[in-house]
């Protein structure tokens, strides 16, 4: 995909804020038509600037305000060791994402 333009940005904007949007909201805010706007969406997508649609959940009313950060240190550092890492850390739902980090601290 070519270079991000104001419509893009504007487009992403607005997904970013409310993905539920209706289409004709999104277009009329950024100054195109339906059509247009749905193909410069498709066309994000299909570059990876929109990786996928969540939805935002409340905490609260869910009885999980309460975030955790794990600290995890490994004595091995391959590929093959982060690949079993992920797939056994990959199914659990109170695992929300893992990052690989510098320093002390390994992930």
């Amino acid at each position: 995909m070519a270079k991000l333009d104001a419509f893009d940005l504007r487009i992403l904007a607005l997904l970013q804020q409310d993905a539920s949007k209706p289409l004709a909201e999104i277009a009329e805010a950024v100054g195109l038509s339906p059509t247009p706007c749905w193909r410069r969406i498709q066309k994000l997508e299909e570059a990876g600037h929109i990786r996928r649609r969540v939805a935002l959940l409340d905490r609260t009313k869910l009885k999980a305000g309460v975030t955790v950060f794990i600290a995890v240190k490994t004595a091995h550092h391959s590929m093959d060791w982060l690949e079993r890492f992920h797939a056994a850390v990959q199914d659990l739902p109170e695992i929300v994402d893992f990052y690989r980090m510098s320093g002390d601290i390994d992930y």
